[in-house]
């Protein structure tokens, strides 16, 4: 693990959605990592977190996944973002930028921490990184450049279908079901609407058992995501970078394509992306 240059202590946090997560840095060690769930992301509360994390003891911050730094644009490589200075609530932070692209639009925050800590360990890597998250990003990397990447809601989509459907969103889901919904969402995608309400009348009418129905909403989204990320996937090298939960959604869903999927841990990719962005 690359140590801060100074050597002092500082904190590492990052912002992906409303999730903080945050480590007490110490020269060249990192403590446990600290999770806390935001009830909004605004810079009040944001300040408010991070301070709750420092425990009343000033250090130097180092933030990723915000709005308080302009977005850089892609092509570029994220190792050598650099990291702008400015003022949360009164709190100074270091502050390292988002990606931006124009054509398709697209703006990525959270998981840039991830990327280039991705590439800082791995940096003769060509492929596509993809991030699930709130939104997925599927990411297209040579010689240590981000040159693209494209977006997508899906997790967002499948918790809004699952909370109308009344289903409990972290019950178990058929993999066989999704795989084959996967499948039929690739080769239709144009049937997304009408194959998500089919699923909805099949479990109103319990025509459908929970684990099927999980399974297909997130099936059928899926394989529209797959569908419209080909350029991405299609004969590249890929790594996926993702929590358990979405993790598992994924690699199914890669799987039943037969595509080889790299797993990298996303709190290591992030902390070393952090570290290796730290000014200090």
């Amino acid at each position: 693990m690359q140590s801060p240059r100074n050597g002092t202590g500082w904190l590492a946090a990052n912002l992906d959605g409303d999730t903080l997560s945050a480590w007490e840095m110490a020269g060249s060690k990192a403590g446990p990592a600290q999770v806390l769930r935001l009830q909004d992301s605004h810079p009040p509360a944001l300040a408010a977190a991070l301070r709750q994390v420092l425990g009343g003891t000033p250090r130097p911050v180092l933030l990723g996944g915000t709005a308080l730094a302009a977005p850089h644009p892609a092509p570029v490589r994220p190792a050598e973002l650099h990291v702008a200075k400015t003022v949360l609530d009164g709190m100074p932070v270091h502050v390292l930028p988002g990606l931006s692209q124009a054509a398709p639009c697209g703006l990525m925050q959270g998981p840039v921490a991830a990327v280039s800590g991705f590439l800082r360990l791995n940096p003769d890597w060509d492929g596509v990184i993809c991030l699930p998250g709130m939104v997925t990003h599927w990411v297209q990397v040579s010689a240590r450049e981000a040159v693209s990447f494209q977006s997508a809601l899906t997790a967002q989509l499948a918790q809004v279908s699952i909370q109308g459907m009344a289903l409990e969103a972290a019950g178990a889901w058929d993999r066989a079901v999704l795989a084959e919904a996967v499948a039929d969402g690739i080769a239709k995608p144009e049937q997304l609407a009408a194959r998500l309400a089919s699923v909805q009348a099949a479990a109103a009418l319990r025509q459908m058992p929970d684990e099927a129905a999980r399974a297909q909403i997130w099936g059928h989204l899926l394989g529209a995501e797959l569908a419209a990320a080909r350029p991405y996937w299609l004969g590249q090298n890929l790594t996926l970078i993702a929590d358990p939960s979405l993790q598992a959604f994924y690699t199914a869903a890669l799987g039943a394509q037969a595509l080889p999927v790299t797993l990298a841990d996303p709190g290591r990719m992030t902390l070393q992306g952090l570290i290796g962005a730290w000014p200090g």
